[in-house]
């Protein structure tokens, strides 16, 4: 059998502070019944922490899962859009701190698409026998860039970090099959102007300008199309259809999203993994905590074909076949954890709020 690219370790990195849908009814006109029947979110988590002390804590847990050491990684791939500065790169960082001494490393954006984008990236060098141990992470802190006043954009998203290790495999399980596309005409949809999550909030940048900008009518009927035409085709490229999904995974961007593209697909919800309710949408950190929670509550065996899928600013959207392998149990457990904080959620958000005051003074009071 051809060599492929197989999962064989994950790990999750889940910020310590929570913002709910009642902290954000303190905040801006609407209600948690409001927020929870347009996107499906109850609870988000916010990082006290960079995006590469997440990434970090991520790839740690996924190499100890995958019973590897960081000297045998031949690569390290980060995925994000919100890296805290722009050179060094998130990848070369955590390559550092997790001693990957030997590995290669590079950031990759793609939006929300970027873990779909890095599989397909990762398992293309690992078939090649260019890399035979890859880390790959996702990893976001997105509420930096947030308008806590603005009901459009806040309540959707949240901070994190997943990853994922891959090896080859000549057993028949791995990748199968990559669909990826993007739309740059429709790339001012969802707009980002900031340079990095590091350089929080300043007097010297315009709160219009450096708040995300994201229509979200026009978002969500490209995303139903995009998801559920690049799983079709993703499928069809790998010999399947979708009766022979066991699971889906998709980018966890909205549960309305999720259901009207997978109904598309003709795949029920009992064979689509959502986990956006107490996480929200954290971009390219989404695919990979959600495969993580998925091994945990035992929605995945061996042998088992799972689709990834996502669609993200640029606009990107992509898709993954896969075979699961023989490992859904981890080999070692990393027990490191990030630093504690005693900030609450309204600590954290205080600058964006200060921010974006400006904005609106001419607002109706809250309650």
């Amino acid at each position: 059998m051809s060599r492929r690219a197989v999962i064989t370790g994950w790990g999750k990195c889940v910020p310590p502070v929570s913002l709910s849908n009642a902290d954000l009814e303190q905040l801006m006109d609407t209600t948690d019944e409001w927020i929870v029947e347009r996107t499906g979110i109850r609870n988000r988590q916010l990082s006290h922490v960079e995006v590469t002390d997440m990434a970090e804590l991520a790839a740690r847990r996924a190499l100890a899962c995958s019973g590897l050491d960081a000297d045998e990684v031949d690569l390290v791939v980060v995925a994000t859009c919100t890296p805290e500065i722009l050179c060094p790169s998130v990848a070369a960082m955590v390559q550092d701190r997790i001693g990957a001494s030997n590995a290669a490393a590079f950031d990759l954006n793609a939006a929300c698409s970027g873990f779909v984008y890095g599989t397909s990236v990762v398992a293309s060098m690992i078939e090649s026998g260019y890399a035979d141990k890859v880390l790959l992470v996702g990893a976001e802190k997105l509420h930096f860039a947030m308008d806590y006043r603005d009901r459009g954009t806040a309540i959707l998203f949240g901070d994190g970090a997943g990853a994922a290790v891959f090896e080859p495999s000549e057993d028949g399980a791995g990748v199968l099959s990559v669909d990826l596309g993007a739309d740059g005409g429709k790339g001012g949809t969802m707009v980002i102007r900031s340079m990095g999550s590091a350089g929080e909030p300043q007097a010297t940048n315009d709160p219009q300008n450096f708040r995300l900008h994201f229509e979200g009518r026009a978002v969500f009927k490209i995303a139903v199309q995009g998801i559920s035409a690049s799983a079709a085709r993703v499928l069809e490229r790998a010999g399947l259809t979708a009766d022979d999904v066991d699971l889906v995974v998709p980018h966890q961007a909205n549960a309305r999203i999720i259901d009207s593209a997978t109904r598309r697909l003709g795949i029920e919800a009992g064979r689509v993994f959502v986990n956006i309710t107490d996480l929200g949408n954290t971009a390219a950190a989404s695919i990979p905590m959600a495969l993580s929670d998925a091994l945990d509550a035992g929605r995945i065996s061996p042998g088992d074909t799972v689709v990834l899928t996502a669609f993200g600013g640029g606009v990107t959207w992509g898709s993954i076949a896969l075979t699961w392998g023989n490992r859904t149990e981890p080999v070692g457990v990393h027990e490191g954890e990030l630093p504690p904080t005693d900030m609450t959620s309204m600590d954290l958000l205080r600058q964006n709020l200060d921010f974006y005051a400006p904005l609106h003074a001419n607002d109706p009071p809250i309650g």
